[in-house]
């Protein structure tokens, strides 16, 4: 079989690297993460607010509308705050109030507890909602195929669910997008699947889907879990030349990986070019650096960053102290 386009391109990168290049340093975007826990979040979550797709039912009533505004705000708010549970009983509340009006509730609202019973793994409850929101004459946008998908992928590693929601997408006129693509490679990398997770990144190609940087980001991550630090680097490079700059979250995946291999020196080089490149490490870059120095016992050289932290104007966090 033939290697994907992009790996392809990749593995030629590689190949003509002589092992004295086989670190390359990489520029470093706008600082945009303020996130000390660990690499688990890289990735955002798929999108759950699309514009609804239209339906075959009339409109609700303007009453039923602000209510069904207010109740997924509501519903959003005891998700995050891990009330799965209220947020089943708030839903069953307000199918309620639409039956009454003769309406079932919106994608938007469907969508808010498919995420939050996905989120919490209740795939089976969560397979039950999809279901009735599609006998209720409710359309799915992409949005509720990347709940699925995320669902699948990431809580259950349910892989071929994955798929087969993605297949499903078409026959209900709904298009694959990044974000659906991306959380399917996520899934697989977490799984240690690199070799599936490039299969998908060719896929997308096929289908006229341009991986973006949250596509390629869990590769990474995945190189690094497994102790390939030079084939991170080499794909950060890629990206670099594909269009695709790395973020904030790439990099410090990366540099993660260079402190817990205590691969300082290569840190080192990796904070230089930056600042040739004409941008800022974040404040999380040099958490993860320092808290890298302290556990190494170079207490004195952890000390020094954190002044050099102070000197460009970087506001220390929690974490740093």
């Amino acid at each position: 079989a033939l290697l994907p386009t992009a790996r392809l391109l990749l593995r030629g990168r590689m190949a003509s690297s002589s092992p004295a290049a086989a670190f390359v340093v990489l520029p470093f975007p706008s600082p945009s993460s303020s996130d000390d826990s660990d690499d688990a979040n890289t990735l955002p979550p798929p999108p759950v607010t699309e514009p609804e797709v239209a339906s075959p039912h009339h409109p609700p009533p303007p009453q039923l509308q602000q209510l069904e505004r207010d109740c997924n705000l509501a519903m959003k708010e005891l998700a995050r705050a891990g009330d799965v549970d209220q947020v089943v009983h708030l839903f069953s509340d307000l199918m309620l109030s639409a039956s009454s009006a003769g309406v079932p509730p919106s994608v938007l609202c469907y969508n808010t507890l498919l995420n939050a019973l996905a989120e919490d793994g209740r795939a089976v409850e969560a397979r039950r909602v999809f279901d009735g929101m599609l006998a209720a004459g409710v359309a799915p946008n992409a949005s509720s195929f990347n709940i699925l998908v995320k669902l699948y992928a990431w809580r259950t590693a349910e892989f071929h669910l994955a798929y087969d929601e993605i297949h499903a997408m078409r026959r209900h006129g709904v298009v694959p997008d990044v974000g659906t693509f991306s959380t399917l490679v996520t899934g697989l990398c977490r799984a240690g699947k690199l070799d599936e997770a490039w299969g998908v990144l060719d896929w997308m190609l096929q289908e006229g889907c341009r991986p973006m940087v949250h596509t390629y980001t869990p590769i990474v991550q995945g190189y690094c879990r497994q102790g390939r630090i030079e084939e991170a680097t080499n794909l950060i490079g890629f990206m670099e030349e594909a269009g695709c700059p790395p973020n904030a979250v790439t990099y410090n995946v990366l540099i993660r990986a260079l402190c817990d291999d205590a691969r300082f020196d290569e840190v080192e080089q990796v904070l230089a070019e930056i600042e040739t490149k004409g941008h800022k490490p974040s404040t999380v870059t040099y958490n993860i650096y320092m808290d890298a120095l302290s556990k190494k016992g170079m207490a004195k050289e952890a000390l020094k960053q954190f002044e050099v932290l102070q000197g460009k104007g970087l506001h220390p966090t929690a974490f740093t102290l």
